[in-house]
């Protein structure tokens, strides 16, 4: 039995406005994709990137899934001209039937440039973090004093008792002094505690 002709119609109609919602829709995403390369060439480390890169995504996401719904409406359009090509003459295609292959092949290369512009904004992110890093500064004081008489006696291989009177007598400091210093030379990566209190050098007292 054939659809009524105003059935074919509807869905014809609806295929239609999918169709251009489709096309609208990877349109804006090649605008943002364009808004995004500018915004990040003029400065790539602006906050304003971030919000116009989560924008991008979504009207990516969009067009997808919109390309996906236009795909399915095909297949219900053809079907339903497939009940009636026997007894009715054929009425007009869907613009997406033939559209579909180059629209495809745009939406996988917006996807490509997606990734691509991520990884550039992770890295610039990344070397801008390393560049703003503040130098360590050089100790100075008591902790200086104690991390060179530690560096005598301690090593970083193996933990060791430490008697910090006699460290106290030994260069100078008065006792109450050394524990200051030595939580400074734990804060900085000089000095390792273990559980039972016994130290060792850490990767910065080495040196």
């Amino acid at each position: 039995m054939a659809l009524p002709s105003q059935t074919i119609a509807a869905i014809q109609a609806a295929g239609a406005a999918i169709f251009n919602a489709d096309a609208a829709l990877k349109e804006a995403v090649q605008s943002y994709a364009e808004q995004v390369k500018l915004s990040m060439q003029d400065n790539p480390f602006s906050h304003h990137n971030d919000g116009l890169y989560s924008d991008w995504k979504t009207v990516a996401r969009l067009s997808r899934a919109v390309s996906q719904v236009e795909s399915e409406f095909t297949k219900i359009y053809l079907a339903a001209t497939d009940l009636t090509a026997a007894t009715t003459p054929a009425v007009l295609a869907m613009p997406a039937i033939a559209a579909m292959p180059a629209m495809v092949a745009d939406d996988l290369t917006i996807v490509q440039e997606i990734g691509a512009t991520d990884a550039k904004i992770k890295k610039s992110r990344k070397v801008q973090a390393v560049s703003n890093a503040e130098p360590p500064r050089p100790l100075r004081g008591n902790a200086a004093m104690l991390l060179a008489k530690l560096q005598q006696v301690l090593n970083a291989r193996s933990f060791q008792a430490v008697n910090r009177a006699a460290l106290a007598v030994d260069i100078g400091m008065a006792k109450g002094s050394i524990g200051a210093a030595i939580d400074k030379l734990i804060e900085t990566g000089h000095l390792v505690e273990s559980d039972a209190g016994d130290f060792k050098l850490g990767a910065a007292g080495e040196a």
